[in-house]
């Protein structure tokens, strides 16, 4: 070695999502009627308590009438060829939930595969913002930039001024190798789908 080499760090997500926690995670196989063919423990827990999704009679759907028809949405998009991955939630739940789902082919069948993940579960947010090196308050700003929120409205929430969060926002941009706010979003969906 002649000592001239440089360092490169690269990010691979995919590795990250070992470091989260798995039972968390609902696993669904459904066919293209919506009828449920597996499903993982967790995904029975969730179904059964406060989830946007809900079996009925063995038959996945919406809790909701908006919710169901953004599922059937969703589904005809995987059913075409794509791969779906975007944020759920519903009317009477104040949780945001990360859906992903995608189309699987076994010789002439063909089932649609449903992964379904509490992002507001409270361990959550603590892990991305251990696994970033974030701050607290870098974790807190973090959590108030998915939520939707803009600079100006995360100062007023947390009693700083617009100067402090942008300070912390270009932080969290260093930290997690991005440069706008839908690159921290994809970000997070490739880390928690």
């Amino acid at each position: 070695m002649n000592g001239s080499h440089a360092a490169v760090a690269v990010f691979d997500t995919s590795a990250v999502r070992f470091c989260l926690d798995e039972d968390a995670i609902a696993r669904i196989v459904i066919d293209q009627t919506a009828t449920v063919l597996w499903r993982s423990r967790a995904a029975a827990v969730l179904l059964a308590g406060h989830s946007p999704l809900v079996d009925r009679g063995g038959k996945i759907g919406g809790v909701d009438r908006r919710t169901h028809h953004f599922l059937m949405e969703r589904m005809a998009e995987a059913l075409a060829g794509h791969e779906v991955c975007q944020f759920i939630g519903s009317e009477d739940l104040d949780r945001r939930f990360l859906l992903r789902m995608r189309a699987v082919h076994d010789g002439d069948q063909l089932a649609l595969v449903i992964v379904l993940k509490d992002f507001d579960a409270p361990a959550n947010l603590p892990r991305l913002g251990a696994l970033f090196g974030l701050s607290i308050m870098e974790a807190r700003i973090l959590a108030e930039i998915i939520a939707g929120h803009s600079a100006d409205r995360i100062a007023e929430l947390k009693g700083v001024s617009v100067l402090t969060v942008r300070t912390h926002i270009k932080h969290i941009h260093g930290k997690m190798g991005v440069r706008s706010k839908e690159e921290i979003l994809a970000t997070v969906i490739k880390i928690f789908a």
